[in-house]
C-alpha cells in the first residue's frame, strides 16, 4: 500500500502515515526499512497496513526515494544556500529545501543532516533535508546540565558588564551565553582547548573564556569525563558527549593545577588595521539586497514605504554614517562573522539621534561592500566576541 507521512516526531520516533484513503496509520521508526529511520512530512512511502487494538500501524515501510547521512559544511546566510558534505561528495543545497515548521528552519554549519540525493547533470544537489542533529559544537563536546543557571552565575563571577536581554522564562542571559558558545567555537578551530590527565587517565577538560573577575583573573570553563555518557536519541546514533560542564572559575582553581598548559585565548584576528574603517575606500551597498530584507529587519513604519522611498531613506541614512565615521573612527564598530572581520555603522532611518539597524560592510579587494542589515542585538552578539563595544551607537 502506498501512503504519505503527515507527521513524525524525530525527537521520539514515531508518526504518522495517511494511505490514500486518507486512512491514518501510526509508524514507528523500528518499522521503517534501511539505514536511514528518519521520516519527513510529505514523503510518500509504501508500507503494509495492520490492525491493532489502538487502531492502524504502518508496518514494514519502504521509503521510495534514497537518503544520506552528511553535515553542514557551509552555509551563506544572507543568500540562503549553502554546501553539505556526505560520503566524500559535496550537495548544494537551498533553504527551501530544508524541512521546517511554520517557516523557521535552524541552518548552521556542523549540523548533521539527511538528505535525498540529486544530481541534474551540473552539479549534485540536496532535496529534503532534514536537520536530525542541531547540537551546536559546545553541545556536542559536552553534556551541559543545568546551563542557564551557570550563565547567571557567570554574570556575577566576571567584571560586570550589561549583558542585556534577560530571558524572562528561562532567567538566563541569551548575549553572555551566546558569547561563550562562539568563544568555544573559535578555541576549537585555533586547538586551544586544553586536556589533563589524572593517574593517566582523562580526566578534565577546560577552555578560556576570555572573561576576567574585578580583580582581572581569567575565567575559565571547566569539564570533566562523562561517565557514563549522558543518553543519546539511540535510533539516531548520534555521538555522545565525552566531557560535561563542571563549573566556571577562576585560575586559581585547583582543577587548573592538573594542566600542563595554560588555556589560551581566542584571536580573531591578524592585522589590526581591520578593526579600522578606511575612510579612503569607496563603500558600495547593494541596495536591492538590502531592501529585500526589510519585511523582518527594518523597522514597522518601513512596511508602508514603497522600495524608491525605502531606498531614498536608506542612502541619506548610510551617508550619515559615513559622516559620522569621518568625524569619530570609534564609530564603526568591528564584528566577527563567518570567520571574518566585518564593520557595523549605525544606520538611523527614523530619528537622527538613534540607531535603528547596523550596516554590515566588509571589505573586498580595494573597495568595501554592503551586502545586508542586522537588528542591533544580532550586531552587539557578533561584536561581543571581539571586545566590548562602544555604546554610543549600539545599543539595543
Amino acid at each position: 500500500m502506498k501512503g504519505k507521512v503527515s507527521f513524525f516526531n524525530l525527537q521520539r520516533g514515531f508518526g504518522k502515515v495517511l494511505d490514500e484513503n486518507l486512512k491514518e496509520h501510526f509508524v514507528h521508526n523500528s518499522e521503517v526499512e534501511g539505514n536511514f529511520k528518519v521520516l519527513y512530512e510529505g514523503e510518500e512511502v509504501e508500507f503494509e497496513p495492520k490492525e491493532t487494538e489502538k487502531g492502524l500501524n504502518a508496518i514494514k515501510v519502504k521509503r521510495l526515494k534514497k537518503r544520506v547521512r552528511g553535515k553542514i559544511k557551509e552555509y551563506q546566510m544572507t543568500d540562503g544556500w549553502g554546501w553539505i558534505e556526505a560520503n566524500s561528495k559535496d550537495y548544494w543545497f537551498h533553504h527551501s529545501q530544508v524541512v521546517g515548521q511554520y517557516g523557521f528552519k535552524k541552518i548552521r554549519e556542523g549540523f548533521t543532516v539527511e538528505l535525498t540525493p540529486s544530481d541534474d547533470g551540473t552539479r549534485l544537489s540536496a532535496e529534503n533535508v532534514v536537520c536530525i542533529d542541531t547540537r551546536n559544537p559546545l553541545d556536542k563536546f559536552a553534556y551541559l546540565g543545568n546551563w542557564d543557571e551557570a550563565i547567571n552565575g557567570l554574570t556575577n563571577l566576571a567584571q560586570p558588564e550589561e549583558w542585556d536581554y534577560l530571558d524572562e522564562k528561562t532567567g538566563a542571559h541569551p548575549v553572555l551565553d551566546s558569547y561563550v558558545h562562539q568563544t568555544f567555537i573559535q578555541l576549537v578551530k585555533e586547538n586551544k582547548i586544553e586536556y589533563a590527565k589524572f593517574n593517566g587517565i582523562d580526566s578534565y577538560a577546560a577552555f578560556n573564556t576570555g572573561l576576567v573577575t574585578v580583580k582581572q583573573e581569567e575565567i575559565f570553563a571547566y569539564f570533566e569525563i562523562n561517565r557514563p555518557p549522558s543518553p543519546t536519541y539511540s535510533y539516531l546514533n548520534l555521538e555522545s558527549q565525552k566531557w560535561q560542564f563542571l563549573k566556571f572559575d577562576r585560575e586559581s582553581d585547583r582543577i587548573m593545577t592538573h594542566f600542563k598548559e595554560r588555556p589560551k585565548l581566542a584571536n580573531y584576528f591578524s592585522t589590526p588595521t581591520d578593526l579600522l574603517y578606511d575612510v579612503n575606500r569607496r563603500l558600495i551597498p547593494d541596495f536591492e539586497h538590502i531592501v529585500d530584507d526589510r519585511e523582518d529587519r527594518f523597522p514597522d513604519i518601513f512596511k508602508s514605504l514603497s522600495d524608491d522611498q525605502i531606498m531614498e531613506r536608506l542612502r541619506s541614512a548610510i551617508e550619515s554614517a559615513l559622516k559620522r565615521v569621518r568625524r569619530n573612527y570609534k564609530t564603526a564598530i568591528p564584528q566577527f562573522y563567518n570567520g571574518g572581520i566585518q564593520l557595523l555603522l549605525p544606520l538611523c532611518l527614523e530619528k537622527p539621534e538613534r540607531a535603528d539597524l547596523a550596516l554590515v560592510v566588509a571589505r573586498e579587494n580595494e573597495i568595501y561592500r554592503a551586502n545586508t542589515i542586522l537588528p542591533l542585538d544580532w550586531a552587539y552578539n557578533n561584536a561581543r566576541l571581539l571586545a566590548k563595544p562602544d555604546r554610543e551607537w549600539l545599543n539595543p
